[in-house]
């Protein structure tokens, strides 16, 4: 059997065309949490070899079930799972977040960096770095990430006295 890739990613961009409102490319990008390259070649069927997670949760993001993109590559009709969750609130992995966190990962800019810090009792601080620009130049980008770099060491850093919980 062979798969039609470049009909899956026709469809798929004809599928997010047709939401309202209409995402961009960098939109879905965004929520995915791929890049807008990423998305333009699902959508032109580039590069694919296998259904993965991304391309499954983008059949999703258009309303899609997630074994749709199997049928569509073997050439029958996509099943429709119901409202699309175009907004990335609706996004199962915000769930149970506090709603400050919610909040911040759905602003509008760019994904710079992610990183775990660990602290000296056991518990971990997770960090999520946004640029200001949803679609930043490569010199935005570069002053985004030398931005990160400088205040990444100091957070590693980060020390409690002893007696601190005590006070």
């Amino acid at each position: 059997m062979e798969t039609d890739w470049v009909g899956l990613g026709e469809a798929l961009k004809a599928a997010r065309l047709a939401l309202r409102p209409k995402p961009t490319q960098a939109d879905v990008a965004q929520t995915l949490g791929v890049s807008r390259a990423t998305v333009q070649n699902i959508e032109q069927g580039k590069a694919l070899t296998r259904v993965n997670t991304t391309i499954r949760a983008y059949a999703q993001l258009v309303g899609w079930t997630p074994e749709s993109p199997e049928r569509v590559l073997a050439g029958g009709p996509p099943v429709k799972a119901g409202p699309p969750a175009v907004e990335p609130a609706g996004r199962p992995e915000a769930e149970g977040l506090p709603l400050t966190v919610q909040e911040e990962l759905e602003r509008e800019g760019a994904l710079v960096d992610t990183a775990v810090v660990h602290l000296p009792d056991g518990t971990s601080v997770t960090v999520i770095v946004k640029g200001a620009s949803k679609s930043p130049t490569p010199e935005e980008r570069q002053r985004n990430l030398q931005a990160w770099r400088r205040v990444q060491p100091m957070l590693r850093e980060l020390t409690f006295p002893a007696d601190r919980d005590s006070a």
